[in-house]
């Protein structure tokens, strides 16, 4: 296996959401100018045009009294034309514009400067948790120093301590609008702007990504001891007492591969906005040289883990899926999923089987995570994960998939995107 194949293997195996006015049509507008990277940009929902994105947008169906949007940011990187990625966003609807201004990496040296983690904002959208990284000169995970944005200026602040978080999985959030979470080296820290240090969750061990509910942490530990299959479990936290809360999810185990593992991912699970329900992916491994896993199924379940139910059932991949819970609680959209169709939308009450019109399938293959616009009705993922890319890939793209519906190039040229809502 190539080291490009192996790097995009796991997770390419194999997000991001309309932001704005409501318009009355459909159509896709394509910016007049080019962006600073030299190709044309597509469009973010806002309506306005700017020198990456021209917008279009569509709001739920038309009602008496249409709900408010409430305060959202929709951020993602792109390419830049020296090949450097820059973190982008556009808030509360208003013209995309391009937050960072990193320098491009010195010509003699390893590039550190592939990729960016989703880029997440703050409840109060003045900071941006997120990290730059790259594969260090290595074939193993991507990532990087886990940093502090200002939405403003774009100046970049490394959270202190030298702690590296995955570009390809949920590795930082927010608490509230002063501190974050993240996960470093199998472990979860809190951060407080401005801070000397951070600090480490007591009883928590193996981590490899996370999601804050409320005052619940859930998160993944994985179990590298067998030489033949890696196992995975989802467990719940108390951000409170900082104790474990009861009910650990086993999601099953992935075939390691005699080959370069390259950026690993990890079954999909995801928790509804309120806390009280996830969704997860359940795997069985394929031991054999080339790895990966041999079957999946998707369940949902109250948060404990009791009362699951089996859902998506016509979805048949052999790949670890990424997944999102659509704000309203009722929906989850998958990428990731291949082979073809990789880009699904289920229903968390439904079965999901042949011919159920709740379970859709849509073009093309996105991958990395799905995020969903607030109102529930689309979401948005990307054409090209973050692990797969080549650097300066100018033909990345974010897709807008309209639940139930069509797809359209939303950002030409975009990667992991992050959005407000269930995020």
């Amino acid at each position: 296996m190539s080291l490009t194949a192996a790097r995009g293997s796991v997770r390419a195996w194999a997000s991001g959401a309309w932001v704005g006015a409501l318009l009355a049509a459909l159509a896709l507008a394509i910016a007049g100018c080019a962006p600073a990277g030299g190709a044309s940009t597509g469009g973010v929902s806002t309506g306005v045009a700017s020198s990456t994105a021209t917008a279009t947008a569509s709001g739920p169906a038309p009602t008496a009294t249409p709900a408010p949007a409430p305060p959202h940011a929709f951020a993602w990187f792109e390419y830049d034309n020296h090949a450097t990625p820059q973190v982008w966003a556009s808030v509360n609807g208003g013209s995309p514009h391009q937050i960072t201004h990193v320098a491009p990496p010195p010509a003699d040296g390893c590039d550190n400067e592939i990729a960016w983690s989703p880029p997440v904002f703050s409840p109060d959208l003045t900071h941006i948790a997120a990290a730059l990284g790259s594969y260090n000169c290595g074939d193993g995970d991507l990532e990087g120093p886990v940093s502090i944005l200002s939405a403003s200026s774009g100046a970049i602040s490394a959270v202190p301590g030298s702690h590296s978080i995955r570009v390809t999985e949920r590795s930082a959030g927010w608490l509230d609008a002063s501190d974050i979470w993240f996960v470093s080296a199998s472990s979860i820290y809190t951060y407080h702007l401005g801070a000397a240090s951070a600090t480490q969750l007591p009883g928590i061990s193996n981590a490899v990504e996370a999601a804050v509910r409320g005052s619940t942490l859930f998160w993944d530990s994985v179990n590298t001891s067998s030489t033949s299959s890696w196992s995975y479990t989802l467990h719940r936290y108390d951000l409170g007492v900082h104790s474990a809360l009861a009910g650990s999810i086993a999601l099953g185990a992935w075939g390691t591969c005699a080959c370069s593992l390259g950026d690993v991912a990890t079954p999909g699970w995801d928790a509804a906005p309120d806390g009280a329900h996830i969704a997860y992916q359940v795997v069985t491994p394929h031991i054999s040289s080339d790895g990966g896993i041999s079957s999946s199924k998707i369940y949902y379940a109250s948060a404990d883990g009791s009362g699951a139910t089996q859902i998506a059932r016509y979805m048949v991949t052999n790949q670890l899926v990424d997944m999102q819970i659509s704000p309203n609680g009722q929906w989850v959209a998958f990428t990731g999923a291949l082979p073809s169709p990789a880009t699904l939308t289920a229903s968390v009450s439904s079965p999901g089987g042949a011919g159920d019109s709740t379970f859709h399938g849509y073009t093309p293959d996105t991958y990395d995570y799905p995020v969903w616009k607030w109102d529930s009705s689309q979401f948005w993922a990307s054409k090209i994960g973050a692990a797969g890319v080549e650097i300066g890939d100018p033909h990345g793209a974010l897709y807008n998939f309209h639940r139930g519906g069509s797809s359209s190039v939303g950002v030409a040229g975009g990667f992991n995107p992050w959005y407000t809502i269930g995020s």
